[in-house]
Protein backbone atom coordinates (compact mmCIF):
# COMPACT_ATOMS: atom_id res chain seq x y z
CA UNK A 1 0.00 0.00 0.00
CA UNK A 2 2.97 2.58 0.96
CA UNK A 3 4.52 1.77 -2.48
CA UNK A 4 0.99 2.89 -4.38
CA UNK A 5 0.79 5.70 -2.03
CA UNK A 6 4.79 6.86 -2.93
CA UNK A 7 4.30 6.07 -6.75
CA UNK A 8 1.39 8.53 -6.95
CA UNK A 9 2.84 11.69 -4.84
CA UNK A 10 6.04 10.74 -7.09
CA UNK A 11 4.03 10.91 -9.98
CA UNK A 12 2.11 14.44 -8.83
CA UNK A 13 5.50 15.85 -7.57
CA UNK A 14 6.57 15.02 -11.63
CA UNK A 15 3.80 16.52 -12.91
CA UNK A 16 4.69 19.60 -10.91
CA UNK A 17 8.44 20.19 -11.38
CA UNK A 18 6.98 19.76 -15.20
CA UNK A 19 4.61 22.36 -15.04
CA UNK A 20 6.89 24.99 -13.28
CA UNK A 21 10.22 24.25 -15.64
CA UNK A 22 7.69 24.65 -18.59
CA UNK A 23 6.77 28.14 -17.05
CA UNK A 24 10.64 28.71 -16.50
CA UNK A 25 11.41 27.52 -20.18
CA UNK A 26 8.49 29.82 -21.53
CA UNK A 27 10.63 32.51 -19.57
CA UNK A 28 13.70 31.69 -21.04
CA UNK A 29 12.31 32.12 -24.95
CA UNK A 30 11.51 35.70 -24.36
CA UNK A 31 12.23 37.68 -27.57
CA UNK A 32 14.64 40.70 -27.50
CA UNK A 33 13.10 43.50 -29.91
CA UNK A 34 15.98 45.78 -28.89
CA UNK A 35 19.23 46.47 -30.41
CA UNK A 36 22.54 46.33 -29.04
CA UNK A 37 23.62 43.97 -25.49
CA UNK A 38 21.75 42.05 -23.30
CA UNK A 39 19.99 44.67 -20.83
CA UNK A 40 19.06 44.09 -16.94
CA UNK A 41 15.33 43.94 -16.25
CA UNK A 42 15.39 47.49 -14.77
CA UNK A 43 16.39 48.78 -18.22
CA UNK A 44 14.37 46.91 -20.01
CA UNK A 45 10.10 46.70 -20.49
CA UNK A 46 8.87 43.26 -20.20
CA UNK A 47 5.47 42.66 -22.50
CA UNK A 48 3.14 39.16 -21.89
CA UNK A 49 0.77 37.61 -23.99
CA UNK A 50 -2.20 36.28 -22.26
CA UNK A 51 -3.40 32.66 -22.61
CA UNK A 52 -7.11 31.46 -21.76
CA UNK A 53 -8.03 28.01 -21.44
CA UNK A 54 -10.45 26.60 -23.63
CA UNK A 55 -12.31 23.01 -22.86
CA UNK A 56 -14.36 20.68 -25.19
CA UNK A 57 -15.71 17.85 -24.08
CA UNK A 58 -12.21 15.72 -24.09
CA UNK A 59 -9.95 18.32 -24.66
CA UNK A 60 -8.31 21.62 -23.13
CA UNK A 61 -6.81 23.72 -24.90
CA UNK A 62 -4.66 26.55 -24.47
CA UNK A 63 -5.34 30.28 -26.52
CA UNK A 64 -2.77 33.19 -26.35
CA UNK A 65 -1.94 36.51 -27.67
CA UNK A 66 1.39 36.26 -29.49
CA UNK A 67 3.31 38.77 -30.97
CA UNK A 68 3.87 39.36 -34.91
CA UNK A 69 6.00 42.36 -34.62
CA UNK A 70 7.58 45.86 -32.88
CA UNK A 71 7.88 49.13 -34.40
CA UNK A 72 7.62 47.41 -38.14
CA UNK A 73 10.42 44.81 -37.04
CA UNK A 74 8.53 41.07 -37.64
CA UNK A 75 9.28 38.54 -35.11
CA UNK A 76 11.14 35.32 -36.22
CA UNK A 77 8.75 32.06 -34.93
CA UNK A 78 6.17 34.34 -33.52
CA UNK A 79 4.50 31.06 -31.71
CA UNK A 80 7.75 30.25 -29.57
CA UNK A 81 7.36 33.44 -28.38
CA UNK A 82 5.31 34.64 -25.46
CA UNK A 83 7.58 37.10 -23.65
CA UNK A 84 8.71 40.12 -25.56
CA UNK A 85 11.52 42.45 -23.78
CA UNK A 86 11.73 45.93 -25.53
CA UNK A 87 13.94 49.02 -24.47
CA UNK A 88 11.72 52.23 -22.91
CA UNK A 89 9.82 54.19 -25.06
CA UNK A 90 6.58 54.48 -27.34
CA UNK A 91 6.09 51.30 -29.63
CA UNK A 92 3.50 49.57 -31.80
CA UNK A 93 2.96 46.15 -30.69
CA UNK A 94 1.30 43.63 -33.54
CA UNK A 95 -0.38 40.46 -31.89
CA UNK A 96 -2.73 38.08 -32.63
CA UNK A 97 -4.91 35.55 -31.18
CA UNK A 98 -3.45 32.44 -31.51
CA UNK A 99 -6.02 29.24 -31.62
CA UNK A 100 -5.14 25.77 -30.05
CA UNK A 101 -5.77 22.93 -32.44
CA UNK A 102 -4.03 20.34 -30.59
CA UNK A 103 -2.85 17.69 -32.40
CA UNK A 104 -4.79 18.80 -35.40
CA UNK A 105 -3.20 18.34 -38.86
CA UNK A 106 -3.22 19.10 -42.51
CA UNK A 107 -5.22 22.35 -43.12
CA UNK A 108 -5.79 23.48 -39.81
CA UNK A 109 -2.19 25.18 -39.17
CA UNK A 110 -2.86 26.89 -42.25
CA UNK A 111 -6.04 28.77 -40.97
CA UNK A 112 -4.51 29.92 -37.88
CA UNK A 113 -1.61 31.39 -39.93
CA UNK A 114 -4.05 33.28 -41.84
CA UNK A 115 -6.10 34.35 -39.47
CA UNK A 116 -2.65 35.86 -37.31
CA UNK A 117 -3.02 38.58 -40.16
CA UNK A 118 -6.34 38.74 -40.92
CA UNK A 119 -7.31 42.42 -39.61
CA UNK A 120 -9.88 40.98 -37.61
CA UNK A 121 -7.91 38.65 -35.16
CA UNK A 122 -4.84 40.84 -34.86
CA UNK A 123 -4.11 44.70 -34.33
CA UNK A 124 -0.97 46.77 -34.01
CA UNK A 125 -0.87 48.52 -29.83
CA UNK A 126 0.35 51.79 -29.69
CA UNK A 127 1.93 52.52 -25.65
CA UNK A 128 4.60 54.14 -24.16
CA UNK A 129 6.60 50.93 -21.77
CA UNK A 130 8.66 51.93 -19.08
CA UNK A 131 11.73 50.80 -17.93
CA UNK A 132 11.21 47.80 -15.12
CA UNK A 133 7.39 48.02 -16.21
CA UNK A 134 5.36 44.89 -16.88
CA UNK A 135 2.98 44.44 -19.33
CA UNK A 136 0.20 41.93 -20.15
CA UNK A 137 -2.03 42.28 -23.71
CA UNK A 138 -5.17 40.92 -22.96
CA UNK A 139 -8.01 39.97 -25.60
CA UNK A 140 -11.46 38.92 -26.20
CA UNK A 141 -12.81 36.94 -28.85
CA UNK A 142 -16.33 37.53 -30.35
CA UNK A 143 -18.33 34.94 -31.87
CA UNK A 144 -21.18 35.08 -34.31
CA UNK A 145 -22.89 31.81 -32.96
CA UNK A 146 -23.27 30.52 -28.98
CA UNK A 147 -20.84 27.42 -29.93
CA UNK A 148 -17.33 29.03 -30.08
CA UNK A 149 -15.02 27.52 -32.59
CA UNK A 150 -12.48 28.72 -34.71
CA UNK A 151 -15.27 28.71 -38.22
CA UNK A 152 -17.52 31.19 -36.14
CA UNK A 153 -14.57 33.39 -34.69
CA UNK A 154 -16.21 37.09 -35.75
CA UNK A 155 -13.69 39.32 -34.04
CA UNK A 156 -10.91 39.86 -31.88
CA UNK A 157 -10.49 42.90 -28.98
CA UNK A 158 -7.20 43.49 -27.52
CA UNK A 159 -6.03 45.37 -25.04
CA UNK A 160 -2.98 46.27 -22.52
CA UNK A 161 -3.13 46.31 -18.79
CA UNK A 162 0.39 47.00 -16.35
CA UNK A 163 1.16 45.07 -13.50
CA UNK A 164 -1.68 46.49 -11.24
CA UNK A 165 -4.47 46.19 -13.70
CA UNK A 166 -4.41 49.04 -14.84
CA UNK A 167 -5.33 49.40 -18.87
CA UNK A 168 -2.49 51.23 -20.57
CA UNK A 169 -3.84 50.84 -24.38
CA UNK A 170 -7.67 50.81 -23.53
CA UNK A 171 -10.09 48.62 -24.84
CA UNK A 172 -11.45 51.06 -26.92
CA UNK A 173 -8.14 51.71 -28.47
CA UNK A 174 -7.69 48.07 -29.19
CA UNK A 175 -11.84 47.27 -30.21
CA UNK A 176 -12.11 45.89 -34.00
CA UNK A 177 -13.79 48.36 -35.80
CA UNK A 178 -15.37 47.14 -39.10
CA UNK A 179 -15.16 49.46 -41.68
CA UNK A 180 -18.79 50.45 -42.99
Amino acid sequence: MNGVKFTARTLVIAALIAALSGCASDLGRAYKAYSGEVRDTLQIAVIEGSGYLRRDLINNYVDSVRFLAVDDMPIENPQLHRVVHVAPGYHDVRVFFSWDLGSQRGLAPALVNYASTRETMSRTLRFNARAGGRYLVRAQPVFDAVERSITNLDYVDFWIEDAQGNEIVSREEGRYNPES
